[in-house]
């Protein structure tokens, strides 16, 4: 009614967007690289406002860590500036005059028939500076409290427990203000409304951090990068020094309907500078003229015909953590960093030097570590891999017994520790000794690893 009283609703705020970690994806090719929230809904007459939009959740893996990306190279230009950057490659002239009938068009809604006369109408004016002031306050309080907070940034090493949204990452604008906001003793009939503000634009960057599912933990030079190698397609930097790596490394496993997997034992893991200097060798005496065979070829050669028969059952990937020191749980040697990685994975394989004086007293070492960390993280441990065992290759019968000792007494100090710590009923701590530089004793490994994952994999399903 033109000259009835204002009846007009307010529009709902525009829908929140928020991340949530999930517990199952492995992931991030389902996330669009741009998102926008739903609008709210536009107010109506008889005084009904309209409904907020509702919340946009991206969903993403557990480990995905989620940081702000600023600068102007990832600033989303205004609405305002999108519009005269559009004149002017028009060849118009951004005039004042031009650029407020813009700004009014973008922000006022008016009665039909009504614009021409409310922009000359001094409580309109008004109206219109005071919406503007309270815009430039928000604006102001905005940027204060995004300089107060930094650059968002989080890891989401958890999954969010059901109906949680997640967390929040951009909220909505507000919804524009029906006409009876306007009302006042001076303006009975008010003939304008507002258009609802625009929500935050933010640019993010997701990383999805080590998921794998069995992680390898153990001290450091205990040789868990060659145990990567010898059982994967991982060309991880293997040396004699401690601190090989300093950063996780990531290999898959294939395994095969006929019970064979990608492993072929036999095979020498070399230091990697010692793989390189031949590499060199090669190339210098033309051994490489007709092509370059890769390590896998290598490895599966003289299986072709057999596996061209069988079909691909199971694949998983292991993580080749850094070596952890006493004190990594408050954070010595970049503690926290690296167990936050080992915490991820769902199976861990502790790894330990037969060949050092108490392989057992290292063993302890790391599982006390994983405790202190998180109670209960150490229960994710399913094997105990004996490595360096030929390094006890014995010669007399006295040597055979020091070796078999040696193992017999490190089985017993798992067994007590496993009684004595934290366990999930129905699982144990399976002790196996092998040589991951001479890839001795790998079948077992990639048997035993492959029972875990597939039982890891089921209690996860059930979780979701």
């Amino acid at each position: 009614m033109p000259y009835g009283p204002p009846s007009g609703g307010n529009g709902g705020r525009g829908g929140d967007v928020y991340i949530q970690a999930v517990q199952g994806l492995s992931s991030l090719a389902n996330v669009p690289a741009r998102i926008r929230a739903e609008n709210g809904e536009h107010g109506k007459g008889t005084w009904q406002h309209g409904t907020d939009g509702k919340p946009t959740i991206i969903r993403v893996p557990v480990g995905t860590v989620v940081s702000e990306l600023r600068g102007p190279q990832y600033q989303m230009p205004t609405p305002e500036e999108m519009e005269a950057q559009s004149l002017r490659d028009l060849g118009f002239e951004d005039t004042e005059e031009g650029r407020i009938e813009r700004e009014r068009a973008r922000k006022w809604v008016h009665y039909p028939t009504w614009e021409d006369s409310n922009v000359k109408r001094d409580d309109f004016r008004a109206a219109e500076a005071a919406i503007k002031r309270e815009e430039m306050t928000q604006k102001r309080l905005k940027a204060m409290e995004k300089k107060r907070l930094g650059s968002l940034f989080f890891d989401l090493d958890e999954a969010h427990p059901p109906g949680d949204n997640g967390r929040l990452v951009a909220r909505g604008g507000l919804g524009g203000f029906g006409n009876p906001f306007f009302l006042s003793a001076e303006t009975r009939s008010p003939k304008w409304a507002t258009r609802g503000s625009h929500g935050d634009w933010i640019t993010l960057k997701l990383e999805l951090k080590i998921l794998a599912d069995v992680g390898l933990v153990g001290l450091p030079n205990a040789g868990k990068s060659t145990l990567l190698r010898a059982l994967t397609n991982s060309k991880a930097e293997v040396a004699s020094y401690a601190f090989t790596t300093l950063n996780p490394q990531v290999g898959t496993v294939r395994m095969w309907s006929d019970g064979r997997a990608s492993v072929k034992e036999g095979r020498v893991i070399e230091e990697s500078a010692v793989e390189r200097e031949k590499e060199a060798l090669a190339l210098q005496s033309g051994a490489y003229a007709y092509g370059r065979p890769s390590e896998e070829a290598h490895a599966n050669m003289g299986n072709t015909a057999h596996h061209n028969k069988a079909h691909e059952t199971l694949r998983f990937r292991i993580a080749d953590n850094p070596g952890l020191i006493e004190g990594a749980a408050e954070n010595r040697g970049l503690g926290h960093f690296f167990l936050k990685s080992v915490e991820r994975a769902p199976v861990l394989v502790y790894v330990v030097d037969l060949s050092s004086d108490a392989p057992w007293d290292d063993l302890k070492t790391v599982r006390d570590e994983l405790e202190a960390y998180k109670p209960g993280l150490s229960a994710k441990a399913r094997m105990v891999l004996a490595n360096k065992a030929d390094a006890l290759d014995a010669k007399t019968a006295e040597e055979v017994d020091a070796s078999r000792a040696k193992l017999s007494r490190l089985e017993k100090a798992v067994h007590d520790m496993w009684e004595a710590g934290p366990k999930i009923e129905g699982r144990t701590l399976d002790v196996v000794p092998a040589s991951a530089k001479y890839t001795q004793n790998m079948t077992k490994v990639v048997r035993l690893l492959g029972t875990y994952v597939k039982e890891a994999r089921e209690i996860a399903r059930y979780d979701i």
